[in-house]
């Protein structure tokens, strides 16, 4: 799964349902998917259209939904995934893996459209909203804008120590959020490079970064189980939640910019379910709190406004509507 003034997610969160029991109102499967291996990653279009899966066996299929029919299937063998996106509209799907190496497939035709090799494997891959431009983080080393039509590398971002674990583009793809390995929430100019803002009140990594609608503020979350609001011109904090109970793994704006998930991880037991949750950013309510029965492999807020989750059990891929 991968905001605005007034968010407070975390804050009074009720109690999530045991894993395993029935999903509460609101979440319903939305599709049951089977794949001839093991389900690790998994990807969407906002469009709701179109669903990708890294599986066991070295291949990464893409169905099309909501009719469930197999699209296409990419071999991936000899490649170790360590970051899968699809753009925003489905046409095109990348992954980075463990020696460095990045590949851009049409989904369409499964014709690679860009591939590259950098110095080490990725910790964060973002698409820009309109699928021209794929910004990497290779581990330790400075972010990489892409233009995807030419492969060629547009921009080199500062660098950072510890490197870069979260990207998020804002939505006119202007500017470029950036969680950092050395606790820092940075913002950057897309066109020029130039750094914006900055933010250094986390004591640890956040996890997940994503812009409010409008683009004023960067939301952050991560290890300090609290999610900051972060002036995009000034870099202050402008809201800070309360804290969860595990730290943030994931957090996404809706695209009417109303609502805002978080995915939670279980510190603990990493392979363990932690929680989903879904709060209103005009009063920081939460609104909704799921604990799926098993891991979330990954989702998306689509652009008509459901928020699509999915697990897996085995090799069978569960599609939830989680709102």
């Amino acid at each position: 799964m991968r905001a605005i003034a007034g968010i407070t997610l975390l804050m009074c969160a009720p109690p999530t349902l045991a894993a395993g029991t029935v999903p509460p109102a609101g979440v319903t499967e939305f599709a049951t998917l089977t794949a001839p291996a093991g389900v690790r990653s998994v990807v969407f279009a906002k469009t709701g259209q179109l669903v990708g899966a890294e599986c066991a066996d070295g291949k990464l299929r893409m169905w099309k939904l909501p009719d469930r029919s197999a699209q296409r299937e990419i071999d991936l063998t000899g490649r170790s995934v360590d970051a899968l996106v699809m753009s925003t509209d489905g046409g095109q799907i990348a992954i980075g893996d463990h020696h460095g190496a990045y590949t851009v497939w049409d989904t369409s035709t499964g014709a690679i459209r860009a591939q590259g090799q950098l110095p080490f494997y990725p910790s964060a891959m973002a698409f820009s909203h309109d699928g021209k431009t794929l910004a990497i983080a290779p581990t330790g080393d400075p972010v990489q804008l892409f233009d995807v039509a030419s492969g060629r590398k547009l921009l080199e971002l500062g660098h950072a120590t510890g490197g870069t674990v979260a990207l998020a583009f804002s939505r006119d793809d202007r500017r470029i959020g950036m969680g950092d390995g050395d606790t820092v929430v940075r913002i950057y100019d897309v066109r020029t490079g130039a750094l914006l803002a900055h933010n250094e009140d986390l004591k640890l990594e956040p996890l997940a970064v994503d812009f409010s609608a409008d683009g004023s503020q960067l939301m952050a979350g991560g290890a300090d189980k609290i999610i900051v609001a972060v002036d995009t011109k000034s870099g202050t904090v402008v809201r800070k939640s309360a804290g969860a109970v595990d730290p943030i793994a994931y957090l996404e704006v809706s695209a009417d910019g109303r609502w805002v998930a978080a995915a939670l991880m279980h510190a603990a037991n990493l392979t363990e379910p932690a929680p989903v949750l879904i709060s209103e950013l005009a009063s920081g309510r939460i609104v909704q709190a799921w604990t799926p029965a098993n891991l979330v492999r990954g989702g998306t807020w689509t652009t008509d406004g459901r928020l699509l989750a999915a697990t897996a059990s085995g090799n069978v891929l569960h599609i939830w509507r989680v709102r």
